[in-house]
């Protein structure tokens, strides 16, 4: 794909995605992303069939939008102790929240519009879910390899439990911005159901 392709398909899935978030999937068209992109219809249809063969780019789209946002440059293997793993998790939790509540469609749109569009694309968001929690499994691995996780944890299982724990977080949300100081106490009661049962294990 040449660079002049891949800046127009970004282009236009950028454009899907926030006409997605803000008019909702099934009340929006072709019509709505080509005016919110500013070229013609056959444009478009030079890229993608229809509103649904975007769908896919746009779900990766905003699923990496997700992991880029929390996930930053931190890596897995930078905590040291217990207490820097759950700092690590605490900042990725605010971090989610700031992400969407700056996008407030983009809650809407993943977890709750798009698996309710077919089969095809719940399994497409669970994949992409997946990837997520091989990372946060990625952060548990680190703690058992240093020792202040027990050797026994089931760091596969765990890590899903934390991107529930993730997920639930910005529920919330759906109803507007936490604000202080409910937002600390979301944060620390979250942080703290996850890793006082580590700490007491270890």
């Amino acid at each position: 794909m040449t660079d002049r392709i891949a800046t127009r398909k970004r282009e236009l899935v950028e454009a899907a995605y926030k006409v997605f978030c803000t008019k909702g999937y099934r009340t929006s068209g072709v019509a709505d992303i080509v005016r919110e992109t500013g070229v013609s219809h056959g444009t478009f249809y030079n890229y993608y069939d229809s509103k649904r063969h975007i769908l896919d780019d746009v779900l990766d789209y905003a699923v990496e939008s997700i992991i880029e946002g929390v996930v930053g440059e931190d890596q897995p293997n930078e905590a040291t102790s217990l207490d820097e793993l759950a700092g690590q998790f605490r900042v990725m939790l605010d971090r989610l929240l700031t992400l969407v509540e700056g996008k407030p469609g983009l809650v809407q749109f993943t977890m709750l519009d798009t698996p309710a569009i077919d089969d095809e694309l719940v399994q497409r968001l669970l994949t992409l879910i997946s990837s997520f929690g091989v990372l946060t499994t990625a952060y548990l691995d680190n703690g058992v390899r240093r020792g202040f996780l027990p050797a026994d944890l089931d760091t596969k299982i765990a890590g899903q439990g934390l991107l529930s724990l993730m997920m639930y977080s910005v529920v919330p949300t759906l109803r507007g911005p936490l604000v202080e100081p409910e937002r600390t106490r979301h944060i620390d009661a979250l942080v703290g159901f996850a890793f006082n049962g580590m700490a007491a294990r270890s």
